[in-house]
């Protein structure tokens, strides 16, 4: 482990060179809650509820999870393994002692951890120019549960990323596979809109897939609700982890053999 926390601190360093990265991080997370403010304000009108949530409520929430939308960067292992794999510069990740999805992953919490205290400012700023009463959970356990599901999701879709860049062994171009899982994935976990505003029928399918227990539950604890699907929440996401971790490394498996380190 201790050469993986050697990337984690590599990676975490050089986001002091990439200054812009932050700032724009920072901007990402204000334009989604200036966004909803504009939004919901609209929609509100002169209504106190819309499906259960309170405007300060909706407000709350976006706040939350903008916060964790902004964590999430697996993406970048999808597009940086599936770059190297074309222009033949993955071949260093076959030769070296080390996993190339724990290499990818830590290379990508380190990212995350350094962005995590600048998007935090960017929520609180939004916070007090908006005037939102950000109600976080006075439960224990529910912040215990999210706690547990935040890093718990991170994993999860950093094991899609990797799978999807698998698919770099085998097709010339992922980019399409790549935009209509970013595409997808941004309303499937919440981050566009509440799942709760969703007809419950279609809720009910959702929560037998991983995606609404990466942001859109563990937004839904921390601000105090749905607690009742806390447990069976970080049941579904942990089968749906270990299941996806599986297949990456079956798919790394099988399809290393088609490379022949000079790109495909």
């Amino acid at each position: 482990m201790k050469k993986y926390f050697a990337v984690f601190k590599w990676s975490f360093k050089m986001q002091i060179v990439w200054r812009f990265d932050v700032a724009m991080t920072m901007l990402a997370t204000v334009g989604r809650i200036v966004a909803a403010w504009i939004l919901w304000r609209a929609v509100y009108g002169n209504r106190e509820l819309v499906s259960g949530f309170t405007f300060q409520g909706m407000l709350s929430y976006y706040v939350v999870s903008s916060f964790l939308s902004s964590l999430d960067m697996s993406s970048q292992i999808s597009e940086e393994i599936s770059g190297l794999i074309r222009d033949g510069g993955f071949s260093k990740h076959m030769a070296v002692p080390m996993s190339p999805f724990a290499f990818f992953s830590f290379m990508v919490a380190g990212e995350a951890a350094f962005h995590l205290w600048f998007s935090c400012i960017a929520a609180v700023f939004c916070a007090l120019a908006f005037s939102i009463s950000i109600a976080l959970a006075s439960d224990a356990a529910l912040m215990l549960a999210a706690a547990i599901m935040i890093p718990l999701g991170l994993l999860c879709m950093m094991s899609v990323h990797y799978l999807l860049a698998m698919l770099a062994f085998k097709f010339l171009s992922v980019s399409s596979f790549l935009f209509a899982a970013q595409s997808l994935t941004a309303f499937l976990t919440g981050a566009l809109v509440p799942l709760a505003l969703l007809p419950e029928s279609v809720a009910a399918i959702m929560r037998l897939f991983p995606f609404c227990y990466v942001t859109y539950l563990p937004a839904m604890l921390l601000t105090g609700r749905s607690g009742g699907e806390a447990l069976p929440g970080i049941a579904v996401l942990a089968c749906w982890t270990a299941g996806l971790l599986a297949l990456g490394g079956l798919a790394y498996g099988k399809l290393r053999v088609r490379y022949e380190g000079v790109g495909i």
